[in-house]
């Protein structure tokens, strides 16, 4: 791969994490825009989710009003008397169904080990799905910015960090979250939105496994993950 074509290609990435991230907070005017946006950017990065979600998006739009799909989002991701599609990777990833868990605590961890802190207007646990997927965009973001500066090391440090997040936050837990928004929702943007990050976030752990391990010859594989595969 040419180096343009390489830093096209993480730029893409980057921004799929930052505008799948967009849909899982309340919905706002330019939703159906950015998801024009995203789906464009999926297919372009290579996943074939994108053209399908492309196709669905455009012909779901009409039927659409902020207020119905606020409505949805409620019932699904706050409440208040119970969560449809808890947005908390502590609900799938701890034994007793918890809120603010040790994944929690080792996802906050991350953070600050990378330099981040939580927003003052950011209300949610540190797992809330859309923290997690800005996080994979951030984490790109300085994985392009120490590959310009030619500095190797930062460059395998940056997408071990992003493997290793894949692995053990968003890879465990996306399948259930996304089947929970797509038995509940009433609406089938949100449908569209939870299966189309499913697919692309395992789809994105197998291609950062892959150029690690074409990287770093000597390492064991990837252990394959439940419902892995996206075929």
């Amino acid at each position: 791969m040419k180096t343009q074509d390489f830093f096209d290609h993480e730029n893409l990435r980057s921004k799929v994490y930052r505008l799948l991230a967009n849909g899982f907070y309340l919905p706002v005017e330019n939703l159906f825009e950015n998801m024009t946006e995203l789906a464009m950017c999926m297919e372009q990065v290579g996943c074939e989710v994108g053209k399908g979600m492309r196709q669905i998006e455009s012909g779901t739009e009409q039927f659409y009003e902020p207020e119905i799909l606020e409505v949805d989002y409620a019932r699904l991701f706050v409440g208040p008397f119970s969560l449809l599609a808890a947005p908390y990777g502590s609900v799938y990833l701890e034994g007793q169904r918890l809120l603010m868990g040790n994944s929690t605590a080792d996802v906050q961890k991350r953070y600050q080990k990378a330099g981040l802190s939580i927003a003052p207007d950011f209300k949610d646990a540190p797992d809330h799905i859309a923290a997690e997927l800005e996080f994979m965009h951030f984490l790109i973001f300085k994985e392009i910015e120490v590959t310009r500066k030619e500095d190797i090391n930062g460059f395998t440090l940056f997408l071990n960090n992003q493997q290793s997040f894949l692995e053990q936050h968003l890879c465990a837990w996306i399948s259930e979250f996304a089947d929970n928004v797509v038995n509940n929702a009433q609406t089938s943007f949100y449908q569209n939105l939870a299966r189309a990050t499913e697919v692309f976030v395992k789809y994105d752990y197998l291609m950062v496994s892959s150029i690690l391990s074409s990287w770093q010859p000597d390492v064991e594989k990837p252990v394959e993950l439940y419902r892995l595969n996206t075929a």
